[in-house]
């Protein structure tokens, strides 16, 4: 079959890898402006056909497609919403893949809400596109558990390792065309783009809601708080008993680090201060004489950085 992939990711290659495997023909679709992230997760090296197009209106897209003979257009971890007029050029079908529960996660940052909300056990699913973000029909679902302390770097890589798996699953389907009409999807939820404020710690919810937020950023965008007026970043910290003081309270008891929460305490591990270094939590607290009692701010403490939130 011929089938015309968007997308770049470490899964995204692993999927293209196994498809050439079985001897179907791959087209590399990038726009222009996204090449540095093509060449980032090494697309360019699975020796498949590139073509490269200025937007997703792009009429030459169009034929591009079109001398490519389409059978099946694959989605797989890309950020444009790919329009009805391209959808058109696949004979048979479409596909997105998404590496999260749905209907529960639709959004484009698939990665982190999954962790983020505490969940025990996620899904790879494939499901039609349409002009909706992430609402076809699922074709197929390929649930996966995650590790007590899951991070999202260990989610990307526990979806990378499964794509000969999806590959697996799906290869009849695309031998047996047309695609199934696939399961309908409930109401599910939209979770948002995620921006710096999604990322600073707000130590008034639970010691679990925190870490979990930390493990959730780890380790591509560390979670952020703000200690002196300065931000930092926590890395690694996990539950320990301990009657909590004011959220954001720090507690240094012997070696250890400790912050308050909503309901108890978390000891810190791991903490990055931007443009100097990385610390255990030990030698955080001697390096910069922490003291019981100081505090962990958040940002809604320091006006004069509104403006970046939202980024």
């Amino acid at each position: 079959m011929n089938i015309a992939v968007f997308g770049y990711s470490d899964f995204t290659r692993r999927c293209v890898q196994e498809l050439m495997q079985k001897g179907h023909q791959v087209l590399l679709l990038c726009p222009r402006a996204d090449q540095a992230h093509f060449e980032t997760n090494a697309m360019a090296e699975l020796n498949a056909d590139i073509a490269n197009f200025e937007n997703m209106q792009d009429p030459n897209l169009l034929d591009i497609l079109a001398s490519f003979s389409t059978d099946y257009i694959f989605s797989i971890i890309f950020g444009y919403k790919i329009p009805p007029q391209v959808l058109q050029q696949a004979r048979h079908g479409s596909i997105n893949f998404h590496p999260a529960p749905l209907p529960e996660f639709r959004t484009a940052n698939a990665w982190f809400w999954p962790l983020r909300m505490g969940v025990k056990e996620s899904a790879i699913c494939l499901h039609h596109m349409t002009q909706q973000w992430d609402s076809g029909n699922v074709i197929l679902r390929l649930p996966f558990r995650l590790a007590p302390y899951e991070t999202q770097g260990g989610y990307v890589k526990q979806v990378g390792a499964m794509a000969p798996t999806v590959i697996d699953k799906l290869e009849p389907m695309l031998l047996n065309p047309p695609l199934p009409a696939g399961e309908k999807q409930d109401s599910g939820a939209y979770y948002p783009r995620v921006t710096l404020r999604d990322l600073f710690i707000d130590f008034t919810q639970t010691t679990v809601q925190v870490e979990d937020l930390i493990r959730a950023c780890n380790p591509f965008h560390p979670a952020q708080t703000m200690f002196r007026g300065e931000n930092i970043e926590i890395v690694e910290a996990e539950l320990v008993s301990g009657t909590p003081g004011q959220p954001g309270e720090l507690h240094r008891i012997g070696d250890s680090l400790q912050v308050s929460c909503q309901d108890g305490r978390l000891q810190l591990h791991v903490v990055n201060v931007p443009l100097t270094g990385s610390y255990s939590a030990q030698r955080f607290a001697q390096c910069y004489e922490v003291k019981t009692g100081e505090m962990l701010e958040p940002i809604s403490h320091f006006p004069q950085y509104a403006h970046l939130l939202d980024q």
